[in-house]
């Protein structure tokens, strides 16, 4: 999923053959592939997903997806060729209502424990495996029978507000269509997933589907939808909502004058409960800085389950999920010092987190805006006038929280929220017009720069996030360019 998880961590923790010890010698640039024309309507949020040892007629294939506006894309992620492609006609859509990025998400993994399977008397039969399910009876979001190892979906949210679902080796539908959104172009966000169910957020107010959240529930047969309206304040989710373990939305609501008819403050961070009703927010004293767009990151430490989200105008706010601003939902655990000027437009903001071996905890906000730190004893890689990777510690004194910056990255243009992989930090410099993207490698723990791209990248990104996975970084340009950067495979 978009950050590896539903609560969007950015740390991809099986990462075996990159390492900081040879990322600057050996990662380079491996290959790129164009993906159909690129929309001229508004950009949407976008990332390839990765999904490695898949089996197809060619044997073993590790497959990058990556979506259009209307086409789902399957690439083989080492040697950059198509293996197939899902096209989702759609009509012409209201102007600034369109996607350039269809929803794209899978289900996770089936996590099995051998060890623990109870052991069969001598002579007892296994018990039967169920059949596997006919073509004309499957249905989505139901695994197809066939024991443990039934074939996962591939789920794809397409302009028309339908939710499909495709069969990952060959694009081809796995069961009918359902229905998600209540009309076409509503120019949905980004989509995540908890239990059996999907989510994801809307904020442009197109085509008669009201700004907020949404959920679709794949276990009941029925399909239902619940919808939690926002009224004038936007969800800024361009990522999707970002889901805590038990299926509670955290997202960040725009600015604007308070919506009594939804329940819903602005400049805050917002807990949705399953059923999609407003449980908690926490909105910061003073107010928040203008963002966007603005992804929190939900990670657990310890009992408990944390977010990290804006704070006061320029800061970074530490939170418990259970309380998100304490009895007033004014009071965080922790707020750091403005580390951006206040009254300072972000455009696209996002965080990760990570740990390391002996459990120091780390957390990285990805900055697109120009810097203001007081710190002297902060670490320093150039100056970031534009925007920066800043990297923070949780410090636990005797149980209470707070996250101490450590270093800042070199200068970044629109920085994607940053992957962290094996010790390494991939961070994807959007640029804008006037500057292309560049990929660096950064040491997680000091924030110097092994790799950097240069002028590798001819053009700008536009929202997109970068996939990390098997020694790989992978991203799209605003020309739907698909691009691999690595460690090269073996032959």
């Amino acid at each position: 999923m978009t950050g590896s998880d539903s609560g969007q961590i950015g740390w991809q923790k099986d990462e075996q053959g990159l390492t900081p010890d040879n990322a600057a010698a050996k990662f380079k640039f491996l290959w790129k592939i164009k993906l159909g024309q690129p929309s001229k309507g508004e950009r949407s949020f976008s990332e390839p997903l990765l999904a490695g040892r898949l089996i197809n007629g060619q044997g073993f294939k590790d497959i990058a997806y990556w979506s259009s506006g209307d086409t789902l894309y399957a690439v083989d992620s080492e040697l950059g060729a198509l293996i197939w492609k899902k096209q989702f006609p759609t009509s012409s859509a209201p102007s600034g209502c369109g996607v350039s990025s269809l929803g794209v998400l899978m289900e996770p993994p089936v996590v099995i424990n051998f060890n623990a399977r109870r052991r069969r008397p001598p002579g007892t039969p296994p018990p039967p495996e169920p059949p596997a399910a006919k073509s004309n009876e499957r249905r989505l979001g139901v695994a197809p029978g066939g024991g443990y190892f039934g074939l996962k979906g591939i789920y794809v949210l397409t302009a028309d507000g339908m939710l499909h679902e495709q069969v990952m080796t060959t694009g081809a539908d796995f069961a009918p269509p359902v229905k998600f959104l209540p009309s076409a172009n509503g120019s949905a966000y980004g989509v995540n997933f908890a239990g059996k169910a999907i989510f994801t957020a809307t904020g442009r107010d197109c085509s008669g589907v009201s700004n907020g959240l949404w959920s679709i529930d794949l276990a009941a047969g029925s399909y239902p939808v619940t919808n939690l309206a926002t009224g004038k304040i936007k969800p800024l989710a361009l990522t999707g909502p970002v889901l805590t373990p038990d299926g509670t939305s955290i997202v960040v609501t725009s600015a604007g004058n308070a919506d009594a008819s939804a329940g819903v403050d602005p400049g805050s961070v917002l807990a949705v409960s399953k059923d999609m009703k407003v449980k908690d927010w926490y909105t910061p004293q003073g107010g928040m800085a203008s963002y966007e767009s603005v992804s929190p990151v939900i990670f657990g430490y310890k009992e408990k389950v944390l977010v990290v989200a804006p704070g006061k105008d320029g800061s970074v706010a530490l939170l418990n999920a259970a309380s998100l601003g304490g009895a007033d939902h004014h009071t965080p655990l922790f707020e750091t010092p403005p580390i951006t000027k206040p009254g300072e437009k972000h455009t696209w903001d996002g965080f990760a987190t990570w740990q390391e071996k002996d459990g120091t905890t780390w957390v990285l906000a990805s900055i697109s805006t120009g810097l203001s730190l007081s710190d002297s004893a902060v670490k320093t890689n150039g100056s970031a006038t534009h925007g920066a990777i800043v990297a923070f510690k949780l410090d636990d004194a005797d149980g209470a929280l707070s996250l101490k910056p450590v270093w800042v990255s070199g200068d970044m243009v629109n920085p994607a929220p940053p992957r962290v992989i094996n010790g390494l930090v991939v961070a994807l410099a959007g640029g804008n017009p006037s500057t292309h993207a560049v990929l660096h490698v950064l040491n997680a723990v000091t924030g110097a720069e092994l790799y950097s791209s240069k002028n590798e990248i001819p053009t700008y990104t536009e929202l997109s996030g970068v996939a990390v996975g098997d020694s790989h970084a992978l991203f799209t340009d605003r020309d739907n360019i698909l691009y691999s950067f690595g460690i090269p495979l073996e032959h």
